[in-house]
């Protein structure tokens, strides 16, 4: 299936804002959810996939596209509400892997063959949920510090128990983001600073989250402590069959020891997990290493990315 390409910038109250944070030399295609994807680069070589990850945009994988737009095809997605996309008044997990899947099937039918998926933190978990719903389009992941949840009462960094409890400690930072206020600015802030280990490009890439409405939707953030709604989780790890590597920045131990001890079992030596200097915000804190390592896999796994062909 071919989708029309159509240069779009939908429900921005700042058109000089979102060129700032948009990713350069890219035409953009108006997903039919509601999201947008941003598509660029040769089309003779493996197509790569970006998803970001919560409160992120086409500005986050900006070192990215710069470094492999001129040797691969690339789709740097955008959830409805972020940057291109459709503005929309709320919008949780669910809406965004519809927006995320839509997203692969664009990219996977333009270039006619399955696509390499990157996901960072949420779109890590998306990234990781496609693989296994349509994997006929998916020819590898990578993944760089990903979120992950079973669907046995943990979602994320939190248990059930602990994520109600999370949720009522934090009731007025939601309404602030309800609201758009100053203690949820202040607080992005914060949880910005101590995403990365690098101020300089930190700084640098505030500039562009600064910008970003919404920082990010309350739905999506309510559900961020006590589970997505009409999004199951399940074991993901347990049914994926693609190569798949994981990066992620500064913790000696994984962060989730299942996820990559399930991974590890399954997949043998198509796997490979590494821990590298620096933040959250992996690709923006440590571009050249995350973007030496992606093109290595995406180099790897070549051959199998030519000869499959998507659903």
């Amino acid at each position: 299936m071919r989708w029309s390409r159509v240069t779009v910038v939908t429900g921005r109250t700042s058109c000089a804002a979102y060129e700032q944070t948009r990713v350069s030399s890219a035409r953009i295609i108006a997903l039919p959810s509601g999201g947008a994807l941003h598509l660029g680069g040769s089309s003779c070589a493996p197509p790569l996939l970006l998803l970001h990850g919560v409160g992120g945009g086409a500005w986050s994988w900006r070192p990215q596209w710069d470094a492999l737009c001129a040797s691969h095809l690339l789709g740097v997605w955008e959830a409805r509400g972020h940057g291109a996309a459709a503005q929309v008044a709320d919008a949780g997990l669910a809406d965004y892997y519809a927006d995320a899947r839509e997203a692969l099937a664009a990219i996977a039918g333009d270039a006619q063959r399955a696509a390499i998926v990157v996901g960072h933190s949420m779109g890590g978990l998306l990234a990781i949920a496609l693989a296994c719903d349509v994997p006929a389009s998916v020819a590898g992941l990578f993944l760089i510090d990903p979120v992950y949840a079973t669907g046995d009462g943990e979602y994320g960094h939190f248990s059930a128990t602990t994520g109600r409890i999370a949720q009522v400690l934090c009731a007025p930072l939601l309404r602030s983001f309800e609201r758009d206020g100053r203690l949820s600015r202040a607080m992005s802030r914060w949880i910005f600073e101590r995403s990365f280990v690098d101020r300089a490009r930190m700084e640098n890439a505030w500039r562009d989250q600064r910008t970003q409405i919404p920082i990010e939707y309350p739905r999506m953030l309510r559900e961020s402590f006590v589970g997505p709604e009409g999004f199951t989780p399940r074991d993901f790890a347990d049914e994926v069959a693609v190569p798949t590597s994981i990066l992620q920045g500064g913790a000696e131990r994984p962060r989730f020891p299942r996820l990559v001890d399930t991974l590890r079992a399954r997949l043998g030596a198509r796997f490979s997990y590494e821990s590298i200097p620096g933040g959250h915000y992996l690709q923006l804190d440590s571009p050249r290493a995350v973007n030496e390592r992606l093109e290595r896999f995406a180099a790897s796994y070549a051959p199998a990315v030519m000869g499959r062909q998507p659903a």
